[in-house]
């Protein structure tokens, strides 16, 4: 009988939307809390010129046997607003594989901004070690964060590098432009007292690069790019692929018409170690696939004419007389 006393009211208490805490015998505030859960969707009325094709192999290249699904991790802060305060402070964060179970409680009255990022594996994956992440998914200073599928209270840390492009593909190998897809959305001044389900809207931040190369008649054609170098050399095949890659700053490059340029580096080195060099500027735009055809050509070989002389010789005379 005991026991069941003991478990009763933990029942009760968390099947129940909204909680009051406080009472009039404590002399505190009455305040009400409620459980909201939090839905990241990512819109789909978005268009690209070219679909943005995820893990397409270079030609030459065999498909792998059975493709693996590609992960989410979706990383959360969570601000508050108390009432009669005008700023918000740090509330909440967690990192989760499962987004059913993005949900926290919150008091109402008070007023949250949410701020969330949702990365898709790709052609590269965000380090972890145990199942603890690195670059993006860094917590206060920079320390690695669990993906525990729950949420931490703080008001002195966050994940505060989800809006940069940074991100560990190795233990020590980071990239600004990782060839994955990054989703970003925020919702402010929410009111749980309206509502205990809440839609974040996630945009991508995202672009496209697809290269088509010729292989040169000759040596070696080195193409720089995003602090990348793609070789091709005169005995390969034919090079094509298509990469989807996260922009550097996500919070702005989710925004409409976002684009950006870079510069392309072209070094051509010939069998007899001559180099000739190119480059050219192209403009990325979010959520857009930039198709590139690269070809070189060197001097063509120069035909040499023979124009022959025509008409008669004319004569000319020598005297040359000898006496003794």
């Amino acid at each position: 009988m005991w026991l069941g006393a003991l478990l009763l009211p933990l029942v009760f208490v968390s099947c129940e939307k909204a909680v009051l805490e406080g009472g009039e015998n404590n002399g505190k505030e009455n305040k009400v809390t409620r459980m909201v859960t939090i839905h990241p969707m990512e819109l789909h009325v978005e268009t690209m010129e070219e679909p943005i094709v995820q893990g397409a192999k270079p030609f030459g290249f065999s498909a792998p046997e059975s493709p693996r699904a590609a992960k989410k991790l979706y990383a959360v802060n969570v601000y508050e607003k108390k009432k009669g305060v005008e700023s918000y402070s740090k509330y909440a964060y967690g990192l989760f594989t499962d987004p059913s179970k993005i949900a926290i409680r919150m008091t109402e009255g008070n007023l949250y901004r949410i701020q969330c990022l949702i990365a898709e594996e790709g052609e590269d994956t965000i380090y972890n070690k145990n199942g603890e992440y690195l670059a993006p998914f860094l917590h206060g200073t920079g320390k690695a964060t669990m993906a525990e599928n729950a949420f931490t209270m703080s008001t002195s840390e966050n994940l505060g590098f989800i809006q940069k492009g940074e991100t560990n593909v190795t233990a020590t190998d980071k990239t600004m432009y990782p060839k994955l897809v990054k989703l970003y959305g925020t919702v402010e001044d929410f009111n749980p007292s309206t509502t205990d389900e809440l839609t974040i809207d996630m945009k991508r931040a995202v672009f496209g690069l697809h290269f088509r190369i010729t292989p040169p008649e000759e040596g070696t054609l080195n193409i720089k790019y995003l602090y990348q170098t793609l070789s091709v050399k005169a005995s390969d095949p034919a090079y094509d692929h298509a990469s989807t890659y996260s922009f550097n700053m996500v919070d702005a490059a989710c925004m409409n018409d976002y684009q950006g340029h870079v510069t392309l580096e072209l070094e051509w080195v010939k069998d007899d170690g001559t180099v000739e060099k190119d480059s050219k500027l192209i403009n990325l735009k979010r959520n857009i696939m930039t198709v590139i055809d690269v070809s070189v050509e060197g001097p063509k070989p120069r035909g040499i004419g023979l124009n022959e002389e025509t008409g008669e010789m004319t004569t000319e005379n020598v005297a040359w007389h000898f006496a003794l």
